[in-house]
């Protein structure tokens, strides 16, 4: 039986990747679904440190950790045509300082995708509207797997999938077999948009919502 546990959106939220530490010999795997960067107040070196912790976190145990990249954490390390909101110039000082060379190019190696147990991880869901291209004009785009929102023209392929970047109230089904689980956003006022809800995946069919400071009580 293998199981799996999905962790949103984290913007730099270092408390989420300790609690995950300590579940870890629970888990056969932990995916992290992007934007590891920025958030409303966050300073710079806290985007460095979050990188860092990730990094550690994954060198440390190889085979259980996995992480996709989002568009807050994709923007530092590529030639985007354009910035976005939350980006912070001063970020992006630090990560090209020539110290954090490692950091960078484990930023650059992070994978669009993953697949575990038939269930596709990504930042922002795999959408019928994505080109499939991985380089940058492929992906930075509203249709790309690290750009697309539920509603409007997007629509998702049907598969099971698992994805952040849209802030929610609680993780849900966007449609069948398609889970939205960004659920650590912030307000701007630092007030949390989400309930902190995670998923818990066995043998990439059974899906259960749990919480990290609940003991994953769902």
């Amino acid at each position: 039986m293998s199981k799996v546990l999905a962790i949103g959106d984290i913007h730099t939220k270092i408390w989420v990747i300790k609690k995950v530490s300590k579940l870890l010999k629970s888990y056969d795997k932990v995916v992290f679904c992007g934007d590891y960067a920025d958030d409303f107040n966050s300073a710079p070196q806290d985007t460095i440190n979050t990188w860092n912790a990730l990094k550690d976190l994954q060198s440390k145990n190889q085979s259980k950790v996995d992480l996709v990249v989002g568009n807050h954490d994709y923007i530092y390390v590529h030639d985007t045509p354009s910035l976005q909101t939350g980006y912070n110039p001063l970020t992006q000082v630090l990560i090209d300082a020539p110290e954090n060379k490692d950091l960078k190019q484990w930023l650059i190696s992070l994978p669009v995708i993953v697949e575990v147990d038939g269930v596709s991880y990504s930042h922002a869901g795999i959408s019928n509207q994505w080109s499939g291209s991985e380089d940058v004009s492929g992906l930075w785009n509203d249709m790309s797997p690290i750009w697309a929102r539920p509603g409007g023209n997007i629509t998702y392929k049907s598969i099971s999938q698992i994805f952040g970047h849209t802030p929610s109230e609680t993780c849900y089904e966007v449609q069948n077999c398609v889970w939205c689980i960004d659920t650590f956003s912030t307000m701007p006022d630092g007030s949390p948009f989400g309930d902190g809800s995670v998923l818990q995946i066995i043998d990439g069919k059974k899906i259960s919502k749990l919480y990290l400071d609940k003991g994953l009580a769902s």
